[in-house]
């Protein structure tokens, strides 16, 4: 990969991760709580964490951590504003806890790049179930629908990380 492409993989990922946050709270003030399999349920926002936090490893990746920090701050001030006054503080407060935890954990084990998006993913959806269900909620009732719902997103980041490795051989 060129240096211009991994780049402007950076600047469509910075654009994606950013793109999250919004649809996250629009699908959760919209849906509500919705079914994410194997009998739980979790609110509807469920879906764009795990991406989020794969898009933010892509923005690490390809821009540097500046970029990912720039990224992950517009990102927290984007969910701030962009949630309904009732999960604003939740979803920003989360949203930054669990993506500066993706984050280290991504860095500490960037040259293994499957193992660094998995474990960082995992990392960072534990904690963003735990915070926004707590803060929002006051109730972790949807932990194991969080948990479930966010761990398909990093499940399919990881495996599209190790068929590129792969193929990139």
């Amino acid at each position: 990969m060129t240096e211009d492409s991994k780049r402007a993989l950076g600047y469509l990922g910075a654009a994606a991760y950013m793109a999250t946050i919004p649809a996250a709270n629009i699908a959760l003030h919209r849906y509500g709580v919705v079914s994410v399999g194997f009998g739980f349920m979790a609110p509807a926002a469920v879906f764009l964490a795990g991406p989020a936090l794969i898009l933010r490893d892509v923005v690490q990746w390809a821009l540097g951590r500046r970029a990912a920090i720039i990224a992950l701050v517009f990102g927290v001030v984007l969910s701030f504003v962009a949630a309904d006054p009732a999960v604003a503080l939740a979803s920003a407060v989360a949203f930054g806890v669990s993506e500066a935890a993706d984050m280290a954990v991504f860095s500490r084990l960037a040259p293994r790049w499957v193992r660094a998006v998995f474990i960082g993913g995992v990392v960072g959806i534990l904690l963003d179930s735990l915070l926004f269900l707590s803060i929002a909620f006051g109730s972790l009732e949807f932990l194991g629908g969080q948990l479930v719902g966010k761990l398909y997103g990093v499940l399919l980041g990881s495996l599209v990380v190790a068929l590129r490795r792969r193929a990139a051989r």
